[in-house]
């Protein structure tokens, strides 16, 4: 089987409908990456306070619960109120790879958010697509991201040499950062689509992780 046919099958899948069963896989997401962040917790904490593999499986894992969090939205899973800005939208993420650009262009995301999901995305980017070979930079901090470096997010020796650029992102800080992030998102979505209040436990999920730094 070709990637041509996998990706027509997931823009259907997206756009069309069809009979049959389906559920909130957001949440599943959701969980997958609160169960990663909980382990983040504890692994930073028995590090002395930052360094953690979780953040390398776990931000990826937010961004899969923000676009399937996309589709129900606009598929009609929490509020059947299907318009064309619905029709609009799930087009634009059949037709497109960034869910970033979906979100910018068809909801109101405000600064200083909008900033933090475009650095959020491109670290996600660093991620899945890893160059782990070193640039440049004598700290290894590629400069297009040298705000997480000026803000404390990464896992740093604060010297002018510092860690491999994978390693400064295994940071529990920057895992925090990324949820906060996605979870101000999410309150805009929900907002913006009316979902009721039964299903604010949606929302809930997505700070569950102010919890895990409490314990």
């Amino acid at each position: 089987m070709s990637g041509n046919q996998g990706r027509q099958s997931r823009a259907q899948r997206t756009t069309e409908q069809y009979s049959g069963s389906w559920a909130s896989s957001s949440q599943d997401f959701a969980r997958a990456a609160n169960h990663l962040y909980y382990r983040s917790a504890v692994c930073a904490r028995n590090s002395g306070g930052n360094a953690s593999w979780a953040p390398l499986p776990g931000i990826p894992m937010l961004w899969s619960a923000l676009r399937c969090l996309l589709l129900e939205l606009n598929a009609g899973l929490y509020v059947w109120n299907f318009r064309q800005e619905n029709r609009k939208v799930l087009a634009a993420m059949a037709g497109t790879a960034s869910d970033l650009q979906v979100i910018i262009e068809h909801y109101p995301i405000l600064e200083p958010l909008a900033s933090e999901l475009h650095v959020l995305y491109e670290v996600r980017h660093e991620i899945v697509h890893p160059a782990t070979r070193p640039g440049p930079e004598a700290d290894h901090t590629p400069a297009y991201l040298r705000t997480l470096r000026e803000r404390g997010l990464l896992m740093s020796t604060r010297q002018e040499t510092d860690y491999a650029w994978i390693s400064q992102l295994q940071s529990h800080r920057l895992f925090r950062w990324a949820f906060e992030t996605v979870a101000d998102t999410v309150d805009v979505l929900l907002a913006h689509h009316d979902v009721p209040h039964e299903h604010m436990p949606i929302r809930d999920t997505y700070r569950e992780y102010r919890t895990i730094d409490a314990a």
